[in-house]
């Protein structure tokens, strides 16, 4: 019989679930899966090679030393591990392509909430693991290689750093995916290029910019609140407070304007369902 009153029993099952799911196909087809890890670690490496090495010829970038650089970098790499751990399967981090599809149906007809299937959809902790496990190792060796005094209170925040870059993440592709619900065909692949957007440009130390560009790329383009002004903060061994209430509010804006599309896609539907599933 169905829980007609899904608790944290059921968030922990559907996690269990999914990471299974996860784990067979890692048993089923192990050599493809290992070749998509090594690929992974692979794309990691090059989305943030050319900002270091290009602060290794100049002896720093954006007012950051070399290994304040690195640090920034693995940074970048560990908040990519930690969205591609929660959110790469079944298009729960590309959210824009089921709704485009009309197969936001799939999830609504299941008897749990909506909210706990997009939260748990997407674990994958065994074929999207090797971006997390390489940005933990970056982040622990750039640590060591300045110096810092990394307490606990400092491991806190730097968590927290973590989870709320993560969200804003999370929030800017749902705030900008909610337009599928408007425009199903035009933005089926609009959470792409918000990711893209960010895997671009986050990278970057923004320390040498105008404030006033500054505070664009911290505000209306968010690519500051990913990587930099965090990584920042805890460079200065203090707490990232313009980070977690920037990530609270983005997911707060990212929730309501979710909730306003899902009401109309409850009124209009979607003209181009398609029925092969998530993937």
């Amino acid at each position: 019989m169905a829980d007609k009153r899904p608790g944290l029993h059921t968030l922990f099952s559907l996690y269990s679930t999914y990471g299974k799911m996860d784990l067979l196909w890692f048993l089923r087809d192990t050599r493809y899966c290992l070749l998509y890890l090594v690929t992974d670690v692979i794309c990691a490496g090059a989305s943030v090679g050319g900002v270091f090495l290009l602060s290794a010829r100049f002896g720093g970038l954006g007012g950051m030393e070399e290994k304040e650089l690195l640090f920034l970098l693995s940074y970048c790499v560990l908040i990519d591990g930690v969205y591609s751990l929660f959110f790469a399967g079944n298009n729960m981090g590309q959210i824009s392509r089921i709704i485009g599809r009309g197969q936001l149906d799939h999830c609504i007809i299941q008897p749990v909430p909506l909210w706990m299937q997009l939260i748990t959809g997407g674990f994958c902790p065994f074929s999207a693991s090797s971006k997390l496990l390489c940005g933990a190792v970056l982040c622990f060796y750039s640590i060591r290689q300045l110096g810092l005094a990394a307490g606990p209170g400092w491991l806190l925040s730097f968590l927290l750093s973590v989870l709320a870059s993560t969200g804003i993440v999370l929030a800017c592709v749902y705030l900008l995916s909610s337009l599928a619900f408007l425009a199903p065909a035009a933005a089926e692949e609009i959470a792409m290029t918000a990711l893209s957007l960010f895997d671009m440009l986050k990278a970057y130390p923004l320390g040498a910019l105008p404030v006033f560009w500054q505070t664009v790329f911290c505000t209306a383009v968010p690519v500051g609140l990913a990587a930099w002004l965090p990584s920042r903060a805890l460079l200065r061994l203090s707490f990232p407070l313009w980070t977690v209430l920037a990530a609270a509010l983005f997911i707060t804006a990212a929730s309501l304007v979710f909730r306003k599309g899902l009401c109309y896609y409850a009124a209009h539907g979607s003209p181009r369902y398609s029925g092969f599933g998530h993937r």
